[in-house]
């Protein structure tokens, strides 16, 4: 004889099996948010220009800048954007480590210790060949001395930063203490990262 559905065979049916359900509403949103996390579209890494700051900085003004660079320079872009990384000497390092091992990020705002120990290891770009690049600081005066860096591991020496203080402009929108500003050799999208690296020592190699 089966059991009667009413109230009370209810009440009691939940009193001993709700986790049951409990187990099924976990499942449910597990495999939603995977769905989700597989399914969704993502930029591929030549339609995005990521810029990285390891000291301090206004995400909102820097994004903003880099949209309307976008919209001038590079419409092909699906995505330009920055991230102001924490300067925790401990977790800050870590993070920062992390991402270039990975590969994210296309250009990094950095300290002169972390620039120059990664440039001896291959990280940055060589810049030094690129006339335009070149061009811009020639005709306005200034040195870019101090980035050049020895690889030691191919015993070469090459352009590896724009020293920020060759970019006074910037100011108004991050901070690096004696700061380097350099490519990621990793990074996934060179050519639009030079090209949006020129326009913003264009931009920023004269304070406004």
């Amino acid at each position: 004889m089966k059991t009667p559905i009413n109230s009370r065979t209810l009440r009691q049916h939940l009193t001993y099996s709700w986790w049951k359900y409990a187990i099924l509403i976990v499942l449910g949103a597990i495999l939603v948010n995977l769905y989700y996390t597989v399914t969704v579209y993502r930029s591929p890494a030549d339609k995005v220009i990521e810029l990285y700051v390891y000291g301090y900085g206004d995400q909102d003004a820097l994004d903003s800048y880099m949209s309307g660079v976008r919209e001038t320079d590079l419409p092909e872009m699906e995505s330009m954007h920055t991230l102001v990384l924490t300067t925790d000497a401990t977790y800050g390092a870590m993070q920062l480590t992390t991402y270039i091992a990975a590969g994210e990020g296309d250009l990094y705002m950095l300290p002169r210790d972390q620039f120059v120990s990664m440039a001896a290891s291959g990280t940055w770009i060589a810049l030094e060949e690129d006339e335009e690049l070149m061009n811009i600081f020639t005709e306005a005066g200034v040195s870019l001395q101090s980035g050049w860096r020895r690889n030691s591991e191919e015993g070469t020496t090459h352009l590896y930063g724009i020293p920020l203080s060759a970019l006074p402009g910037l100011e108004k929108y991050a901070y690096v203490e004696n700061g380097f500003l350099s490519v990621l050799i990793t990074g996934g999208n060179t050519e639009n990262s030079l090209i949006f690296l020129r326009r913003l020592c264009r931009d920023m190699v004269q304070a406004e």
